[in-house]
């Protein structure tokens, strides 16, 4: 049996390489930010309680005051239980080119979009936030709402050529 041809460098695939830095980004993210709370107190850093609070004093983001809505918790956990672990999968798997990237970016994608997209929708239902202070939160929570759609998308393409063949449809 012939073995795969050699895959195009990193850098010549470029919307993987912006997933990977993505995933680079989004690691320290999670554990440093968004996830401090939920984490056992020996992984509690003093850096990501003040980073946290650099935070939640700039942005005045509801989702972070004590207690958040149940729902958010939950979406919190499927960041430590989901994207964590396959933010850390994809990272060398992106790099390799590993053939099972699309499968997991299409699942992570649609969550991060879904995800994203129910905080904005919330955030912006809020009476006791000013325009300026949605706007800003919402710059911090679009782009996950961007990347997750466009991730999403890109892996239904490519799958979609995989599955199909890369023949046209008639």
């Amino acid at each position: 049996m012939p073995s795969p041809p050699p895959s195009a460098s990193i850098w010549s695939r470029k919307r993987d390489l912006l997933y990977l830095i993505f995933f680079i980004i989004h690691i320290p993210t999670i554990f440093m930010v968004d996830a401090v709370p939920l984490l056992p107190t020996a992984l509690q850093t003093n850096l990501a309680h003040q980073i946290r609070a650099f935070y939640i004093a700039s942005y005045q983001d509801k989702f972070f005051a004590q207690p958040p809505p149940p729902w958010f918790t939950a979406f919190i956990a499927m960041e430590v239980f989901y994207h964590a672990p396959l933010s850390i999968w994809a990272i060398p798997a992106l790099i390799r080119d590993n053939p099972m990237v699309p499968v997991h970016l299409l699942a992570f994608g649609v969550q991060a979009f879904v995800t994203s997209l129910a905080c904005l929708v919330e955030v912006w239902s809020w009476a006791d936030r000013t325009v300026a202070q949605k706007r800003s939160i919402t710059m911090l929570y679009g782009p996950y709402v961007a990347l997750g759609a466009f991730m999403a998308l890109d892996m239904v393409f490519r799958l979609r050529g995989r599955l199909l063949g890369k023949k046209k449809l008639a």
